[in-house]
């Protein structure tokens, strides 16, 4: 491979090292960070995808620990340089990027650039890092115009000059400053590899690890979403923990650093990479059967092979990225709510929040601050503002349920922030104007309550310019027994227990009800009986212990719990107690700050309180 096709694979990165997250076709990418041609070699062997120059995997070589590669005891660019140029370029046929030191003031960024690639490096990283220094010394550092400031320099000049720049950070600020700078690749880079020769040992476990590095990327996705995001270093040192990392993280690739330098024999070193290569593949034939085995929804949580199943999933990809409202119609317990998660992830607002509404849950007079918001002074108790719903959701999608029992006074003001995308807060003038996609979910007849007068016309086709109806059990009685077992293996995957199974006689019972209560009413069904069943396989005796009797459906709801003493009987009085119940959780029992976040004065809070039994 000549160095143009070299430059210009490295630089198609969505290609050469394109990601691996849902809703691509891409492969994981693997690069190894090292300091020597043997090693390179096998690694490229071994899977590798392109490699990195660094002065730390010269000293590993060389018998010293990676923390000598931070010393200024030597011209890092020429030290690397040296091994480089001799052993890598042109020994290797994928993209090899230069390990640049940035810390020296001496240095002259844009002229070492030039030379980097007069020499026919692919890339530039920086390396060594201030990202690897005590906080306090990379902090003083920074306030001379040293340290970080430099290294962000010289990426936006790799960037300039047509290199591959790539990136080592630690922090979503770190990251941000470099994906701006124009670094097609960052890297978390969790600090020298524990169990490496001479190495530190790691500051957090694989979980932190995860959760750290999942946390950055989500941001810099936000962003930069063409941004490819690694990690490397750290807990990180085998393929078992970097592919729990990089699952937990969604990260595109793996950069292996000590894990190939500390390993001396060749062989080993071309079956450490190719391991990493294996985790990930065995990984994603894993995926592939079980996407298999339990339908094309798996993915988004909806179990099932029935042709209703493989029709809802079809309309599912074919609308999810659509800016348009999307109705999704459905009985109660079909499945609704997994449908608008399924559009919100599998579109391009993923990244952005997705923010849920059940329109029957709150009461009447807090749903219009509760959706809009309110400034402060906007009614007596409101001595602060708060933001509302849509402005929550602004970016991503706002997912309205149980949208048939929206208030008619509200309907009108719905419509209006839905024609012009303005949102105004309760008590303000000041318009916002936000980028919001709304899903609403009913189990109501919306066509015929707009027809009787108890829903806007105007509101239904607004609401309807995209329509998805969810199946009910009934129309899939083919996928039950898949569902059922699935729900058996993940109520024993909570509890760490054997799943239970069940017997043929279990299976036609389950398939010859009617289920009112639809994938719901089954889950709650099937893991009753797995519950209260000693053995370890569940009979249609089993299970019709749970069933009512004379082979009725179990269609009729549960009496209502009596009423507290003093409380108002009807559904709205009970949905308020909650709803002030959840307030009171929120800010900790304290009753001022409740009035306040539910937009209520503290006499009426008072009051309702004494009304419902609250102490």
């Amino acid at each position: 491979m000549t160095r143009g096709q070299r430059t210009r694979a490295a630089t198609a990165t969505g290609q050469r090292l394109c990601p691996d997250r849902p809703g691509t076709d891409g492969r994981f990418g693997i690069g190894a960070a090292i300091g020597a041609g043997l090693v390179a070699r096998s690694a490229v062997r071994g899977g590798a995808d392109f490699i990195l120059a660094l002065s730390a995997g010269r000293v590993r070589v060389m018998g010293a620990p990676s923390a000598v590669s931070m010393l200024p005891i030597h011209d890092s660019n020429a030290f690397v340089a040296d091994f480089a140029r001799s052993e890598l370029l042109g020994r290797v046929d994928v993209p090899v990027l230069f390990g640049a030191s940035a810390l020296d003031p001496r240095t002259d960024i844009p002229a070492l650039v030039r030379r980097i690639r007069g020499w026919g490096f692919d890339g530039v990283v920086n390396f060594p890092s201030s990202i690897l220094l005590d906080p306090a010394q990379a902090a003083a550092m920074a306030a001379q115009g040293l340290g970080w400031p430099r290294e962000v320099a010289l990426i936006r000049e790799a960037r300039t000059a047509g290199l591959v720049a790539s990136a080592y950070v630690r922090t979503p600020e770190q990251a941000m400053a470099m994906a701006d700078a124009g670094a097609a690749l960052v890297c978390i880079n969790f600090g020298w590899t524990a169990g490496g020769h001479g190495g530190e040992p790691a500051t957090q476990d694989i979980a932190e690890a995860a959760t750290e590095a999942q946390a950055v990327f989500r941001l810099l996705r936000q962003q930069h979403p063409d941004v490819l995001c690694f990690v490397e270093g750290g807990p990180i040192a085998t393929p078992e923990d970097a592919a729990q990392v990089c699952r937990a993280s969604q990260a595109d690739g793996y950069i292996a650093s000590s894990t190939m330098d500390r390993i001396p024999l060749e062989t080993a070193v071309v079956d450490a990479a190719a391991a990493f290569r294996t985790v990930t593949g065995l990984t994603r034939t894993v995926e592939a059967l079980k996407t298999e085995m339990l339908g094309p929804g798996r993915r988004f949580g909806l179990i099932g092979r029935s042709a209703a199943m493989g029709r809802l999933v079809h309309m599912i990809e074919r609308l999810a990225d659509s800016d348009l409202t999307v109705l999704i119609r459905g009985a109660s317990g079909s499945g609704k709510e997994l449908v608008a998660e399924a559009l919100h992830h599998s579109s391009h607002r993923r990244s952005r929040p997705l923010v849920a509404v059940n329109c029957a849950a709150i009461p009447r007079d807090l749903l219009e601050s509760e959706l809009f918001g309110f400034d402060r002074g906007a009614f007596t108790g409101a001595d602060r503002a708060r933001i509302g719903k849509f402005e929550t959701a602004d970016g991503g999608t706002l997912f309205l349920d149980e949208i048939g029992d929206l208030d008619l006074s509200l309907q009108g003001k719905l419509l209006r922030v839905l024609e012009t995308g303005v949102v105004e807060r309760l008590g303000s003038n000041q318009p916002r104007r936000l980028d919001v996609r709304v899903l609403c979910a009913t189990h109501r007849d919306l066509r015929t309550m707009a027809a009787e007068g108890r829903f806007r016309e105007d509101l239904f086709y607004r609401l309807s310019q995209l329509e998805i109806r969810v199946p009910g059990l009934a129309e899939r009685i083919d996928d039950i027994p898949l569902l059922a077992q699935n729900f058996l293996s993940a109520l024993a995957a909570r509890h760490r227990t054997r799943p239970k199974l069940l017997d043929n006689d279990a299976y036609q019972l389950l398939m010859t009800r009617t289920w009112a209560g639809n994938v719901r009413e089954l889950r709650n069904v099937v893991q009753q009986a797995a519950i209260l069943t000693d053995a370890e396989i569940i009979g249609a005796a089993d299970l019709a212990l749970l069933l009512e009797p004379a082979g009725r459906a179990m269609t009729t709801p549960p009496p209502a719990p009596a009423a507290m003493a003093g409380a108002p009987a009807d559904s709205t009085a009970m949905s308020e107690r909650d709803w002030i119940l959840e307030a009171l959780r929120r800010n900790r029992f304290r009753r001022g700050a409740t009035a306040a976040d539910l937009g209520l004065s503290r006499k009426t809070l008072y009051n309702k309180l004494r009304l419902y039994g609250i102490d």
